[in-house]
């Protein structure tokens, strides 16, 4: 569909559906098309694309560790008279899965009901312009030596978008589904054949410990993808550039020339890419008892390849619901409510690097990439590392806040960071330990440490306590301007007062005026 011209797209009949199978096979090969894999047929006023797992099983070498049944997924595509196609489903084929691995038989099955599929495919952009989907239930079983699972949800449905945009396409994708569970029963691995083989006593194996049962209940989940400027139509090339020579050991000059034209033009790839999902009303019932979640969602943001790109990542869990635990009453309170860890690099110069492989790479080489070019990549490494970034994150509890914020970057490999913690809820927290010291006088010697953290903080306005923390590459350590821990020492190498791995001897004596450079350590927050 993606090379069909409108004028060929209004022609339904055998000649057409072999001229699409023809531009198919580019993406999925010749053998697939020859042996029926997918197969194109007219129906109506559209085709009818089929894929045959049976058959694309059946073209496998033989062998005993596989089989599975995936049933047949067909789409109607209908030619529009804009050029673009209508292409539409109503099956989402069940299927199952066998396996033999050496600790015993594994198998998978699954089916989904009532599923339906719609869109329009927009050959100038290789892609989608939109499409939508649905289906009434999913379910899944597995079963292992090791562990059985069950899965299903319920009222699924996603919607596509996509557009022509500079460089490649935009696009959104947006998927959710209710009522998940899934059931995972943990089982003891069987015992290994521990049977004498020399003469000795055999050893009796060891009773299986009882299954252990975890259930996790979600009432949504979410699924969001987007990307910017994504190079679609030069990723669909190059595909049909390795599928072209798939069967070939070696290529020619011309081609590896080719294959590089290629790659170039892929580049970046796209210009940004970001995704995320979401767990709402989330339970977990484990032998401890249920743990529960308002939400647990992760977010992805990836730059494409560029010479200062960026790449983020964050985790958040939110509304943290605990059972009754085996720890000290004191300590509930403790527990964290809220966590959201969030990290991130910046400044890394990926084109420079890709686009020097390409250049470099020989595929009739015994190693694709010459050891020049490993050395100079790892030098440029060493020279400019890219810097890491702390997105504000925070661990919540029922009195208090602490969230941190800040970078590391790094001089001749050695890390200079600058961080920002934040805390509220320091003074109930304080009077909670305090409380809590007199049935546990032990927590009185930490209680002393965490009076001299809150004396480096600064009081802001608004009632947190600040601690901005500066670490230099020399080692030295400085919070809200206070110095907290001089200069590492400076040894020359070679000094007779180090030891082989360049670390100072200590004679256990302390010079007058010599403190080793550390002022004062307070257990300052990390």
């Amino acid at each position: 569909m993606a090379a069909t011209t409108p004028a060929l797209a209004q022609t339904i009949d055998t000649k057409g559906a072999k001229e699409l199978a023809e531009t198919l096979s580019k993406y999925v090969g010749k053998t697939a098309i020859e042996k029926k894999i997918i197969d194109v047929r007219p129906e109506g006023d559209g085709y009818r694309v089929t894929f045959s797992s049976g058959k694309l099983l059946e073209s496998l070498p033989k062998q005993e560790y596989f089989k599975g049944d995936f049933g047949e997924y067909s789409l109607l595509t209908k030619p529009l008279v804009d050029g673009t196609w209508n292409v539409a489903s109503t099956i989402m084929p069940s299927g199952s899965v066998e396996m033999t691995t050496p600790n015993g038989p594994e198998s998978v099955q699954w089916s989904v009901d009532n599923a339906s599929m719609n869109g329009i495919f927009d050959p100038k952009i290789g892609a989608f312009s939109n499409a939508s989907f649905s289906y009434g239930s999913f379910k899944m079983k597995s079963t292992s030596p090791t562990q059985d699972m069950e899965a299903s949800a319920n009222s699924a449905k996603g919607e596509m978008i996509a557009s022509a945009a500079a460089g490649g396409v935009d696009f959104s994708n947006v998927q959710s589904a209710s009522d998940f569970r899934e059931t995972m029963i943990i089982k003891t691995p069987p015992p290994a054949d521990d049977a004498a083989t020399d003469g000795g006593i055999a050893t009796v194996p060891a009773a299986p410990a009882d299954p252990l049962k975890v259930v996790v209940r979600g009432g949504e989940l979410g699924v969001y993808a987007e990307g910017k400027g994504f190079r679609n139509l030069q990723l669909l090339d190059l595909w049909a550039f390795f599928i072209a020579h798939s069967d070939q050991k070696s290529l020619k000059d011309s081609e590896q020339a080719e294959l590089k034209s290629k790659l170039l033009a892929a580049l970046p790839l796209w210009d940004k890419l970001s995704g995320a999902y979401r767990f709402a009303d989330l339970d977990v019932e484990t032998p401890l008892g249920l743990f529960a979640a308002k939400s647990i969602s992760q977010e992805l943001k990836f730059d494409g390849i560029s010479t200062s790109g960026e790449y983020h990542y964050a985790l958040r869990t939110n509304g943290l619901k605990y059972p009754s635990l085996p720890i000290p009453e004191w300590s509930v309170q403790f527990l964290p409510t809220d966590v959201e860890l969030a990290l991130g690099t910046t400044g890394i110069d990926l084109d420079t690097v890709t686009r020097a492989a390409i250049a470099d790479m020989d595929l009739n080489r015994d190693k694709a990439f010459s050891e020049e070019f490993e050395a100079s990549t790892a030098a440029a490494f060493m020279m400019n590392p890219p810097k890491v970034v702390i997105d504000k994150s925070l661990i919540r509890t029922a009195d208090a806040e602490l969230t941190v914020e800040g970078e590391v970057s790094f001089t001749a490999m050695k890390p200079e960071s600058r961080t920002t913690w934040e805390m509220t809820g320091f003074d109930a927290a304080l009077d909670r330990l305090t409380k809590a010291s007199e049935q546990e006088p032990e927590i009185k010697n930490y209680i002393v440490f965490i009076k001299l953290a809150k004396d480096f903080g600064t009081q802001l306005p608004n009632g947190h306590i600040q601690w901005i923390v500066d670490q230099k590459a020399d080692g030295s350590v400085n919070i809200n301007g206070n110095p907290v821990k001089g200069p590492d020492p400076v040894v020359e190498p070679g000094n007779d007062e180090t030891l082989d791995g360049g670390a100072p001897l200590d004679d256990g004596e302390d010079d007058e005026g010599m403190d080793d450079g550390i002022v004062v350590t307070p257990p300052a927050p990390q």
